[in-house]
This record gives C-alpha cells, structure tokens and sequence, in this order.
C-alpha cells in the first residue's frame, strides 16, 4: 500500500521563485540535507527532500569488548508543492516532517504558513464517487466522539457487505460524532481495489493503482473553508 498526506499551505512567493531558491540547496555528496528537483512548472514542483543522518553504533561481543561503527542513514520526503490547493503532497513519507517543513520555512523567509487538512470524508466519497463516475462502495468506516447519551461517547468500527452510510444514518440521527476514517471500493478493470481515506487529508491505495487514481483523489479532495 502507498500512503499519500496532504497539508495545506499559504505561499509568500511564485511556486517558479520558490523552485529557484530551492535550487540553492540541493543535495550534494557533502551535504546533511537539500532537494532533489525533478521538474519545476509554474503550478507545481515534483522533488524529493532528503536529509543524511551520521551517527555511532556501539556494539559489545560476548567478552565484553566494545567496537564503534559509523553509521549512515538517509531520510527522503517525496513530494509535489502546488500554487493551489491542496498545496502540499507528501508520498510515503516519514512520520515526522518536521524538517522538511522548516526548510520550506526557511526558503520563504520564515513567512509561510503550513496547516494540517481536515476533511468531511462524506464530501469527499461523494466528490470522489463523481470524478471517477462510477457507483463505490464505502464498506467501512470508523467513528469517534459518537454522542449515546450525555457524558457517554463511544467508537465504532463499521463493516458490512454492503454501503454501510445508510447504518451510520440510522445511528447518529441527532447525534454528534466524528467520522475518522472510511474504506471505499472502487472497480478497476477486473479488480475491486480498496482506498483507505481519512479524516486528515491522507489516503492509502495500493501501488499497482496509485497513478490512476491519485489525480482523482486529490482534485475531490474538499478544499478548506475561506
């Protein structure tokens, strides 16, 4: 399965003058960090980040003798910026971005603003449901913060054989909840293919279909309100 985030973000400057300072810092042999730029237009930009971590190993042997090595890693955040929204595609990166992100700080003069995505995932079956024109099966979905009575909540975990939105209907009538993730099931020639979304911007399919459907997703994806 391949995992794709998105953020959102408010650029101080042209994706072109943004693609030119980043061309400042790229990766080198000597480098600890900088991007690996792969094609720059005026609305996007396709690189990779990546960072060089050195670090010691100690190891002990049965007799109590320690030998250090020098160790070498490399993290790389493999993404697309975009001049619209959603403005930021990370694929499969880290957890954590937190580098990435002050880089991007740092080439826009400290005056860029990143913020997390939050999506009503029913908006976003059904935008997704529309650009792929097809009938999708959501077969799974989880709730939080379901509202049973005051002061008690629940989670939920709901699968069925069938679309399971018409249960989650008939369970939250006037309640509140918060819905997190779904599962939805697409056709893809002859195969059913599965797609993980969730509430947070970030969807999982697997590799074999990512090309086809990543477009798809991301053009449905609810922009945020002004």
């Amino acid at each position: 399965m391949k995992r794709v985030r998105w953020l959102s973000a408010k650029w101080p400057v042209s994706i072109r003058t943004l693609g030119a300072k980043m061309k400042t810092q790229l990766f080198a042999p000597n480098s600890f960090d900088g991007f690996v730029i792969d094609r720059i237009r005026d609305n996007a930009i396709d690189a990779r980040f990546i960072e060089k971590l050195a670090y010691q190993e100690t190891t002990t042997d049965p007799f109590g003798n320690q030998e250090v090595f020098d160790r070498v890693v490399y993290r790389d955040v493999d993404f697309t910026l975009f001049s619209e929204f959603p403005n930021i595609e990370l694929r499969n990166s880290q957890r954590s971005t937190k580098e990435f992100v002050s880089k991007l700080l740092e080439l826009c003069n400290f005056s860029l603003t990143v913020t997390p995505v939050s999506v009503n995932l029913l908006d976003w079956v059904q935008a997704f449901q529309q650009r792929i024109d097809q009938k999708i099966l959501v077969d799974s979905l989880q709730v939080s913060g379901l509202e049973l009575e005051d002061g008690v909540r629940a989670k939920i975990l709901l699968r069925g054989e069938r679309d399971v939105r018409e249960a989650l209907q008939h369970i939250s009538v006037k309640k509140k909840f918060v819905l997190e993730m779904v599962q939805v099931k697409v056709m893809m020639g002859s195969q059913i293919v599965p797609i993980h979304l969730t509430s947070s911007g970030s969807m999982k399919v697997s590799a074999n279909h990512l090309n086809e459907l990543l477009p798809l997703l991301r053009s449905s994806l609810p922009a945020p309100l002004a």
